[in-house]
């Protein structure tokens, strides 16, 4: 049997008790979870708690998760319903881990505190709590919980977490969810954007000012283009991005790098599970997929470990980086025929360097256009021009030109999907 919390009194006073047999909880209830003397506030339906005698207990409503968002079949709604504490991004369940950026937790609780456990912790992390839409709470050390911060007011309250980092670093096990109140239904949008990608697309050393290291705590997936894209369509939106990572290639390292490429790294729930482990539940069937990678198959500077640089390997092979983009989308195409594909240029790259006689960022333009053109009427290209000197750590892209990129990328969307 649930029960709600005796509420604690503040300074500025406390309604009074609800009486004997009276209401004091529920789905939009304003007043006392507290009861009079030789009753407590039991339980009876998500709308409606009542005083019955007994006295007061101390128990909270652990949620049950939701595994993924509602679908996006309702065409005349943006949004839809859902109770309970549900995954955002991509979250293996059976693991509760989250690795990938912008993957976390979304619920609504009426009462005035919940908790997020943590069952354990790896590497270093990053994320950002979000009560009621307000300025989000950066935090890069982990307890027992993550809790909503004191003094929220008796109400229903929004709680979203994302992970601000990205797998290389360290990923976050969570444990139950609770609160003092009870689950409420919560606002859920149904259309559904993917954004698979590199460093850009991770928000590496998005928080700081060049020349600066990167980190978990200044990386800042939020403020992504994909993810600012996402907020103003109005969409949910799941990331699958890792920085150094490539279509074809990796960034150069020595001279080799063996690691899984991004469309292996693709197949995984969890960025650590095993290959094709992950299952494309029917409920997350993105409207639109966004690729933004090219980045680091275009580099050919080979980065020894002190730091020096040689161009230790060739230039890219156009026609490989252009067929394996074209086989990437095919390959996701199995998995959501609806979807559309919006490939983006790299802002990253440009015609000037390692040399104008390159012309990387052209030859990728080329390269992205003669794709979508294989692809057909479902695939689209986004231009996103060369970053100028604002930058952020190891020259990745700031904030201003992430907010540029999803300007960019609203416009694509809304003219494709008429959103």
């Amino acid at each position: 049997m649930r029960s709600f919390v005796v509420a604690s009194f503040f300074a500025s006073g406390a309604a009074a008790l609800s009486g004997a047999w009276g209401q004091c909880g529920g789905i939009g209830w304003s007043g006392s979870t507290s009861c009079v003397s030789g009753y407590r506030c039991t339980y009876q339906n998500d709308w409606y708690s009542q005083c019955v005698p007994g006295a007061a207990t101390t128990t909270t409503t652990t949620a049950t998760f939701k595994t993924s968002t509602t679908s996006s079949s309702a065409p005349t709604s943006t949004s839809a319903p859902s109770v309970g504490v549900r995954y955002v991004g991509r979250v293996n369940p059976a693991t509760k881990e989250l690795s990938w950026p912008g993957s976390g937790v979304s619920f609504a609780f009426t009462g005035t505190s919940a908790t997020i456990g943590i069952a354990s912790v790896s590497g270093s992390n990053s994320v950002e709590l979000v009560i009621d839409g307000g300025a989000p709470i950066v935090i890069t050390s982990f307890g027992a919980a993550i809790s909503t911060p004191a003094g929220l007011s008796q109400g229903t309250h929004t709680v979203v977490l994302r992970k601000r980092s990205e797998p290389q670093y360290g990923s976050i096990f969570l444990g139950d969810v609770t609160t003092n109140g009870a689950f409420a239904p919560v606002t859920v949008p149904t259309r559904q954007i993917e954004i698979i990608g590199d460093s850009i697309s991770v928000g590496y050393g998005l928080d700081g000012t060049n020349p600066c290291p990167d980190s978990a705590a200044v990386q800042n997936n939020p403020k992504t283009y994909g993810a600012v894209a996402a907020g103003i369509l109005g969409a949910d939106y799941s990331v699958v991005a890792w920085s150094g990572k490539g279509l074809v290639r990796n960034i150069a390292i020595g001279t080799t790098d063996t690691s899984p490429l991004i469309p292996q790294l693709y197949t995984r729930y969890g960025a650590n599970d095993a290959d094709n482990s992950y299952t494309f539940p029917s409920s997350w069937s993105p409207d639109a997929v966004v690729i933004n990678l090219g980045t680091n198959d275009f580099n050919y500077i080979v980065w020894d470990a002190n730091g020096q640089a040689s161009p230790g390997r060739g230039t890219l092979n156009i026609t490989t980086y252009t067929q394996g983009m074209v086989d990437f989308v095919r390959s996701i195409e199995t998995h959501y025929p609806e979807a559309h594909f919006f490939l983006v240029s790299s802002t990253m790259l440009s015609d000037s360097w390692p040399t104008a006689a390159d012309a990387q960022k052209t030859t990728q333009v080329n390269a992205l256009k003669q794709a979508v053109k294989q692809l057909g009427p479902k695939a689209h290209f986004v231009d996103w021009p060369s970053q100028g000197s604002d930058v952020g750590c190891d020259y990745h892209p700031s904030a201003a030109t992430h907010a540029a990129g999803a300007a960019l990328l609203v416009q694509a969307i809304k003219s494709v999907l008429g959103w």
